[in-house]
């Protein structure tokens, strides 16, 4: 109980402290550590402070990924979808592409429902499969192709 609160008084004075780089190394200790709801209420913050910047560039992509991890599928999609259209030759760029469509597969309901988000799906991996033929992703994004075809 005692270190539960010590966490979170430590997460509330990082939170408020007005040092962007101390926010920038915690969220990314607690993005590793797995603390996705903490890692992305600071990075959320992050990017349009340190807004064309590297780190802006990572805080974007973890941020998605951190969305993901927390099974916010359509947020993550639409944090993966920012980060391709402002970093279309980013680092993570690749990563990025594959994501939209695992976020939009993660979300799409089952067959008889509407099939809004698994179309985009199919479109994403498409696009991802256009834009990187050679990579190592491919033969999962056309699983998930596939799988996403049947519905």
């Amino acid at each position: 109980m005692l270190l539960f609160g010590s966490c979170a008084g430590e997460f509330n004075k990082v939170y408020k402290s007005a040092d962007t780089d101390y926010k920038y190394e915690y969220a990314k200790e607690a993005f590793a550590s797995g603390k996705f709801s903490q890692a992305s209420s600071l990075l959320e913050e992050l990017i349009t402070i340190k807004k064309g910047s590297e780190e802006e560039q990572e805080s974007l992509y973890m941020l998605a990924m951190a969305q993901y991890c927390n099974f916010d599928y359509e947020a993550a999609s639409a944090t993966f979808k920012k980060y391709i259209s402002r970093y279309p030759r980013g680092i993570y760029a690749e990563w990025a592409a594959f994501y939209v469509g695992q976020s939009l597969f993660e979300s799409a309901p089952e067959p008889r429902l509407d099939q809004t988000p698994t179309i985009g799906a199919i479109n994403a991996y498409q696009q991802f499969l256009d834009l990187y033929p050679d990579s190592k992703l491919r033969g999962e994004a056309q699983t998930r192709l596939y799988e996403l075809q049947d519905k």
